[in-house]
């Protein structure tokens, strides 16, 4: 019988487990409750969270977070944030027109030293130490730590979607030299990782799409984004790194440019949006999939009978090649009984 780090090595590998890895994010009271074998308070949080990783799941990524106060509060810069429980919302930064934005973004680039400093080196010693520090917290359960490698997320994070779509029609060459920065301080962070740097995979987080397909049109992946991402993986590669890649929406469209780019894994597999795990893995059968069942719907509103069919039926449609767990992460909505149909339907199900 493998321990959960061993089982999602084997996925990574391309080797059928023992049985397919439980992979997800706990927020969620009740199953945290439920698996740390105390009620999880603001006050025992820290200590309660990580308890509950290693008997509900194999592996996680970031971030493990802790329950927050609910209330809003005002930034440095004047933008207002509001706190919920487990989740907080930030309002972009304000440009008053796209001239302004580029105006602003020129000078930053105009501005950028590419070098390594000592300023990056000590950034990335004290990522590597967190990242350490996290495996430790968290046991048995296999992490993918967050590592340099999205291109688009930060840069419309700043400044909200729906502005930055413009920006991108007004001034693409500012936009690509942002992109190129990303790129590059992905590469020098890859570059200058020491010989022993413990990171077996990392999770590289850029949301590209949505329900009804990626953001922008194949083309303009094809030209300005699968490039640099390929160059980012490769470099992981080199250092003997597996990349699992994560949007939410429909990738469908632009499937063929990421597995080409050469990413390893996909997540988190938003179901309603159509991304089919069965589908995926009849196209793509080297790639390992994580997450794969609709937590929009089905987890928090279906009964656990559904939620126990559902994960049987990826199973059976990817052959193992798939990390079970939530299509984004195990939320507060999902009853604590849904999440133990779900596990339950995992440990025993097996492989034809």
């Amino acid at each position: 019988m493998q321990g959960s780090i061993e089982r999602v090595r084997a996925v990574l590998r391309g080797e059928m487990p023992d049985r397919a890895p439980l992979y997800d994010l706990l927020r969620n009271d009740a199953v945290i409750g439920h698996f740390a074998g105390e009620t999880l308070t603001l006050e025992n949080a820290a200590r309660v969270v990580y308890r509950a990783y290693a008997p509900a799941l194999d592996a996680t990524r970031p971030v493990v977070r802790m329950p927050d106060a609910e209330g809003t509060s005002v930034t440095e810069d004047g933008r207002q944030q509001r706190r919920f429980r487990w989740t907080a919302w930030t309002a972009p930064e304000a440009y008053a027109s796209s001239e302004d934005y580029a105006a602003s973004k020129r000078a930053y680039l105009r501005a950028y030293d590419p070098a390594w400093n000592e300023q990056k080196e000590r950034a990335l010693q004290e990522r590597l130490a967190w990242m350490s520090e996290q495996r430790a917290l968290l046991g048995e359960v296999f992490f993918f730590p967050g590592a340099p490698g999205g291109f688009v997320q930060s840069l419309y994070g700043e400044v909200g979607l729906e502005a930055f779509v413009y920006y991108v029609a007004d001034y693409p060459e500012v936009i690509e030299g942002l992109m190129d920065v990303q790129m590059h301080e992905a590469l020098a962070w890859i570059e200058h990782l020491p010989p022993e740097h413990g990171i077996e995979a990392v999770f590289m987080g850029d949301d590209i799409a949505y329900n009804a397909g990626p953001f922008w049109r194949p083309a303009w992946f094809a030209a300005h984004y699968f490039p640099r991402l390929q160059r980012v993986v490769q470099a992981y590669h080199q250092r003997g790194i597996a990349v699992l890649f994560h949007s939410d929406g429909n990738l469908n469209p632009i499937m063929d440019g990421l597995v080409e780019a050469g990413i390893d894994g996909l997540n988190p597999l938003e179901v309603l949006a159509g991304m089919d795990a069965g589908e995926l893995h009849r196209r793509y059968p080297h790639l390992f999939l994580a997450g794969g069942i609709d937590v929009s719907q089905l987890l928090p509103f279906g009964s656990p009978q559904q939620v126990r069919d559902a994960v049987v039926q990826a199973l059976d449609a990817t052959g193992g090649r798939m990390m079970v767990g939530s299509s984004t992460e195990l939320n507060n909505e999902v009853p604590l009984a849904n999440y133990l149909a779900l596990r339950e339907a995992v440990c025993q199900y097996r492989y034809h």
